[in-house]
């Protein structure tokens, strides 16, 4: 590998722990129920334009043979705020509701009324 390739390959790693260590100040995110050791293929990952407020969020996992078990979530409003991502109280504990939200984003700062929300869904299969 010439210099040149090394020294931009160390740059991107530079890059990447930086962007590790000091999250954008301008995002918020949030994680529900399992989330961890699902291959790729058993994850969904699309995006929704909202104006904040009470939101709902599809479930794309619920599909035969699947359920929906976990989720991560994020919104960001940079350079202008930080968007607060709040669940709902639920009486029921056992089965969490990854379907409702409400995102606190103060209506006076520039692009709040139109938020880009970044979910990842887990799916598992159900085992009968």
């Amino acid at each position: 590998m010439s210099p040149l390739a090394c020294s931009l390959l160390a740059l991107a790693a530079l890059f990447a722990a930086t962007d590790a260590l000091f999250p954008n100040p301008y995002c918020s995110f949030l994680e529900m129920g399992k989330t961890d050791g699902y291959p790729q293929d058993n994850e969904v990952d699309f995006t929704i334009t909202v104006a904040g407020g009470y939101i709902t969020i599809p479930d794309r996992c619920t599909r035969p043979g699947n359920k929906l078990v976990g989720q991560s979530i994020s919104v960001c409003n940079a350079p202008n705020s930080k968007p607060e991502i709040i669940v709902p109280l639920r009486t029921d504990y056992r089965r969490p509701n990854f379907g409702s939200l409400y995102i606190h984003c103060p209506s006076g700062f520039p692009g709040c009324d139109r938020l880009e929300v970044h979910v990842w869904q887990y799916c598992e299969m159900v085992i009968m």
